[in-house]
């Protein structure tokens, strides 16, 4: 009887919440060295990068393709089921041609380590998670994620 008696109390005086955390709320811990980043501040990305970037988006997904990986599949995948332009998604690449810029992108901007090659991030120039697309639990998490921030914000 104690587990029913358990069970419907959660049903209707509990509640589900799901949290995305913010990556660097502290600020950065180990910045990486050649990149400047100063200790215990909150890290948000650059306003100059944002500028770059469509922030009139709730969410948005910048991928730094690497070899093996379908990122285009993917993204099309994400861009049906949310709704082509509700998330921005952008190919790293595309935004700067100039190879030492996309590195300094990916380590020093994005804080981004391998083997994860896409980030998240919101329109408050947060970032919201890192996630390796050429596994699925990873694609997974990243829709759950979506989902999440989309209903939260």
């Amino acid at each position: 009887m104690l587990p029913g008696m358990i069970f419907v109390f959660l049903k209707y005086a509990g509640k589900n919440e799901f949290n995305v955390p913010v990556y660097y709320e502290t600020g950065v811990e180990i910045p990486p060295a050649p990149c400047g980043l100063s200790y215990g501040k909150p890290y948000r990305l650059p306003e100059s990068t944002m500028r770059m970037m469509d922030s009139n988006h709730e969410t948005n997904i910048l991928v730094f393709p690497n070899a093996g990986m379908d990122f285009e599949k993917v993204l099309t995948d994400i861009d049906d089921e949310f709704g082509v332009g509700t998330v921005w998604l952008k190919n790293a690449f595309l935004l700067s041609s100039d190879s030492t810029e996309y590195t300094r992108w990916k380590k020093c901007v994005f804080l981004l380590n391998d083997p994860w090659q896409s980030v998240l991030f919101d329109k408050e120039g947060r970032i919201r998670g890192y996630y390796d697309l050429r596994l699925r639990d990873e694609v997974d998490r990243l829709r759950v994620e979506l989902k999440i921030l989309q209903k939260k914000y």
